[in-house]
């Protein structure tokens, strides 16, 4: 969940857990948080091995990351996650393997300044599949959920069906008139 400041309120509220991927998102967050009184709430950690959309960089962000999380009591990490970027093609094997080096550097790193466990979770619906033994605490079951095979986009099993009512049938001319 990628919250926006304005909803910060509404998150809080329903104590839904938002992903952090931003030193701006982090102080926004921790302000908030601040100013109703919260404390120890919980937030995942995005890292960008790779994909390069959102997240901290593994290796330059971790000291300060940490530094800020540990100098404040609103905010506490419950996870730390990244994205595959290419578990759907055998072809980006090196760079998956690459990325998840990556990643459990930086995990590693943010565990090893927090006395609680903090989950830890790569693995899209391709890379549930494609990588098992990369599955680490929790993954997150995307394209998967729908029933359709992320590897090759088979639908091997129909987990939904839409159906409706035809009300009306109209002929209509081909051009305005």
């Amino acid at each position: 969940m990628n919250p926006e400041p304005s909803s910060f309120g509404t998150l809080f509220d329903n104590k839904l857990e938002p992903e952090v991927y931003s030193f701006g998102m982090l102080r926004m967050l921790i302000e908030a948080a601040r100013h109703e009184g919260i404390t120890d709430y919980p937030i995942h950690i995005k890292i960008d091995t790779g994909m390069h959309r959102l997240g901290f960089d593994p290796i330059k962000d971790m000291p300060a990351l940490i530094e800020r999380l540990k100098n404040q009591t609103a905010l506490v990490p419950r996870s730390v996650f990244s994205h595959f970027v290419g578990s759907d093609s055998d072809g980006f094997d090196q760079f998956s393997a690459e990325q998840y080096r990556r990643f459990l550097y930086g995990a590693d790193v943010l565990q090893g300044a927090f006395p609680h466990h903090i989950l830890r979770h790569m693995c899209n619906s391709a890379g549930i599949e494609h990588f098992p033994e990369r599955q680490m605490d929790m993954v997150r079951l995307g394209l998967g959920l729908y029933g359709i095979n992320a590897r090759n986009n088979a639908l091997p099993s129909n987990v939904s069906t839409l159906q409706t009512t035809i009300l009306q049938i109209h002929d209509v001319p081909a051009s305005p008139t």
